[in-house]
């Protein structure tokens, strides 16, 4: 368990909060490329707490500021695209993309001084995806080119749902959780009568956790299927699984988006022309009328497991396990990285060098590797597992006994 003060240290996202100033170093999704396909659109976004505008310049460059005018905290999202700056609609105070007032009509000539009065951020645009950097100038790094947002070799879409009404950190805990998706999500198949080809049913033997230089790798050993490793917890919100990558991005304290992006290779290169966009595809509600979750897709049941905990979970009343192993290890992970942020440091699992070109992580999976999306054909192992596992492993053995379906005879302990 963790003490109140440590849970908040862990989970408020706010500017000057712990986990907040370490969320900052990173670069996050923001929004899609197809909301923004003509210059002179804009579009609300909140994310880490902060209402900010991201707006299409005449040039098709990208500008991110704060949501609020200086003068009279009018919206800019309703302002003039002017060149590469955006003008209030109130009174037409003009800023371009360094968050600099440029232009103060109706106001004497000494008060017209150009200076910075509103906040601004970097954006990266790529893969279909927006990306902005909240933190400082001088931390900021590369930005990281995933495989799956850079390869030319397949097509990408994106699975959007709703936002999750929970805090982030409730989410990603989830990545370094092995063991929930036999209960969770294969005997909630079973029980609904629904065909399960992920693999995640058969009986566990053996699971680990181990850092490595882009976060926390899983171990695992089924029954009847030998080992495996991969479905990796990019640090700080990522989990990337063989052809899929999802952002855990927190809107504030209370709510999360995912962003969802599928990659589907093909057998020949197909480079995505200029003005296609990936596909997007929305999901159903997870709830009924009555607010009772689905239980008949993966994204239900982990939004129900996430969602009961509550907006955010109070961690000093959890009772952990020897199946949360991970999850400890990423909670230590995150107290070192924001004491790391906090000392002046820069957080791990960032690139501060330019010129990387790709960064595959899919070198991180071998053996058996169940999921719930599509294989990858052109997915070759590169690394033995002696060559991603050192003594650093943490590795638990599951006890012999029945893993029993819950659809049919009761567990032989409920006998």
């Amino acid at each position: 368990m963790l003490s109140a003060e440590m849970n908040d240290r862990l989970t408020a996202v706010r500017a000057g909060t712990p986990a907040g100033e370490l969320l900052r170093r990173y670069w996050h999704p923001i929004g899609y490329s197809t909301e923004l396909q003509r210059p002179g659109q804009t579009v609300k976004v909140r994310v880490l707490g902060e209402d900010l505008v991201l707006a299409r310049t005449q040039s098709g460059s990208l500008l991110l500021v704060q949501e609020h005018c200086a003068h009279r905290q009018a919206s800019l999202l309703y302002g003039y695209i002017e060149g590469e700056c955006i003008r209030c609609p109130y009174h037409g105070w003009l800023y371009n993309g360094a968050g600099e007032c440029i232009e103060r009509p109706f106001e004497a000539r000494k008060d017209r001084v150009q200076r910075k009065l509103i906040a601004s951020y970097a954006t990266h645009e790529i893969g279909g995806l927006i990306f902005g950097y909240l933190g400082p100038e001088k931390d900021k790094p590369a930005f990281p080119n995933w495989d799956i947002l850079v390869r030319e070799d397949g097509v990408r879409h994106f699975e959007v749902q709703d936002d999750l009404a929970c805090n982030w950190l409730q989410i990603q805990e989830n990545a370094v959780d092995v063991t929930h998706t036999y209960y969770t999500h294969s005997k909630y198949f079973e029980r609904l009568g629904l065909s399960d080809q992920s693999g995640f049913g058969l009986p566990f033997q053996r699971f680990g956790f181990q850092r490595f230089e882009w976060g926390i790798v899983k171990s695992w050993v089924y029954k009847d299927a030998g080992r495996g490793w991969g479905n990796l917890m990019v640090f700080p919100n990522m989990l990337r699984i063989l052809t899929e990558m999802h952002w855990r991005v927190p809107v504030d304290d209370t709510t999360t988006r995912i962003f969802w992006l599928s990659f589907t290779p093909t057998d020949s290169a197909m480079p995505h022309k200029a003005n296609e966009g990936p596909q997007i595809i929305r999901q159903p509600k997870r709830t009924d009328w009555n607010g009772r979750y689905h239980m008949d897709t993966f994204m239900s049941r982990d939004a129900m497991v996430v969602e009961t905990q509550g907006a955010l979970l109070d961690r000093s009343h959890e009772r952990l396990g020897a199946s949360d192993r991970g999850i400890v290890m990423f909670r230590k992970l995150l107290q070192e990285q924001i004491a790391i942020v906090q000392a002046g440091g820069r957080p791990f699992a960032n690139i501060y060098e330019p010129g990387v070109q790709m960064i595959d992580l899919r070198q991180w999976m071998g053996g058996y590797l169940p999921m719930s999306c599509k294989p990858d054909p052109t997915f070759h192992q590169t690394k033995d597992f002696s060559e991603v596992f050192d003594d650093t492993h943490e590795e638990y053995e599951v006890p012999p006994g029945p893993m029993e379906s819950i659809v049919g005879a009761p567990a032989s302990a409920c006998q």
